[in-house]
């Protein structure tokens, strides 16, 4: 059965002073929620505000629950938006902002006040009613921003990271608040955020956007396990990226030259192919010297450059063949830590080792690994 389409962005280009949006295609499902990750300055925002009709497009359309709302103004499309910052009226009480929308087309008082009550309710924010913004928290800021988003039944939510400002107690709880009510009420909504946890807690789909084109898109566990760009891959958390170059093919495996090393991947690659060569600094392991491998891994003899503490155990620089980033947790890590000029052997199995041609435009998706 096909999903229902609630937002869909198809070829929209424009140009805001030296940054331009090419081409965006992606789809969101009804009833779904996707997020839009991207580095800084990626389009994330703008690309939310076109959605939202505070631009105009170039080029292209955006279609709302299968209806053309491309040359529509804001106030028409159906669609609620919170900012980062919650742009609250700083000068109308918590139940004044929630309020304002539906007193501004002409919602009678009795009616405007029984809404506003149950969302405030809702929420559990109802005895700030009277309350200013600047007495209140950001977590409650939040909350009024999101009653005041959800006061005109929007087709649609567009929220611009809208947990950021907040502290990591306080941001776990507001984003469980938010996923259940969006499933609880069916709502349809596309976030900004800049973190894979949010992505992982929340999304059904994630979009990934570089420079006003977007990058790859589809599941969380997809998209960061397989990435198809090299900025998806750092994204994701590939704090290792190499260029190396298919060789030999042995027993359905890759030997991939690097520097003056070689790197063991699953699968068979065309032999003189180029590849970005992407691993997680966490599925690098150390062993002391002379410790014999399996044939499903590879060893490097490396030396320690650097060994950090961090609260999940020791982020150190090592180097050899090639330099490489690697995270041992606190749970395997020895207590003393490692030491610059330590010798030791990287492992690093060849079903972690995940690779993007370099041969081909990396736009798109595709199981490279």
């Amino acid at each position: 059965m096909l999903e229902s389409m609630m937002i869909a962005v198809e070829n929209v280009s424009l140009t805001r002073g030296n940054f331009s949006l090419s081409r965006v295609s992606f789809v969101v499902p009804e009833d779904s929620y996707t997020v839009l990750m991207g580095p800084s300055g990626a389009g994330k925002t703008l690309l939310l505000e076109t959605i939202a009709g505070f631009y105009p497009v170039s080029e292209g359309t955006v279609t709302i629950a299968d209806k053309d709302i491309t040359l529509q103004p804001p106030e028409k499309r159906g669609i609620g938006f919170v900012y980062q910052d919650y742009s609250l009226f700083p000068h109308l009480t918590v139940v004044e902002n929630v309020s304002f929308s539906l007193k501004m087309t002409g919602i009678p008082s009795d009616e405007r006040t029984e809404k506003v009550h149950a969302l405030l309710d809702q929420f559990g924010i109802l005895t700030l009613a009277g309350r200013y913004p600047g007495t209140l928290s950001g977590g409650e800021k939040q909350r009024v921003a999101l009653a005041r988003a959800l006061a005109m039944n929007p087709v649609a939510l567009l929220l611009d990271e809208p947990f950021a400002a907040l502290d990591p107690d306080t941001r776990s709880s507001c984003m469980e608040e938010v996923k259940f009510i969006q499933k609880e009420q069916g709502l349809t909504v596309l976030q900004v955020s800049h973190t894979r946890e949010e992505a992982y807690l929340l999304a059904d789909q994630v979009v990934i956007i570089d420079r006003g084109m977007i990058l790859q898109t589809g599941p969380p566990s997809e998209v960061f396990s397989r990435p198809a760009h090299p900025t998806v891959a750092s994204l994701a958390g590939f704090e290792n990226v190499l260029e190396g170059t298919a060789g030999a093919v042995e027993k359905g495996k890759t030997h991939l030259v690097i520097g003056k090393g070689i790197i063991t991947a699953d699968h068979a690659f065309p032999e003189g192919n180029r590849y970005l060569v992407c691993i997680r600094a966490t599925d690098i392991t150390l062993t002391q010297p002379g410790i014999p491998r399996n044939d499903s891994e590879t060893s490097l003899d490396m030396l320690v450059i650097s060994c950090t503490t961090i609260d999940q155990g020791f982020l150190l620089q090592i180097d050899g063949p090639f330099p490489l980033t690697v995270m041992i947790p606190r749970r395997q890590s020895r207590s003393t830590g490692y030491h610059p000029g330590e010798q030791v052997t990287a492992r690093i199995a060849s079903e972690d080792v995940h690779l993007i041609p370099l041969s081909r435009k990396n736009t798109g998706g595709g199981p490279w690994s």
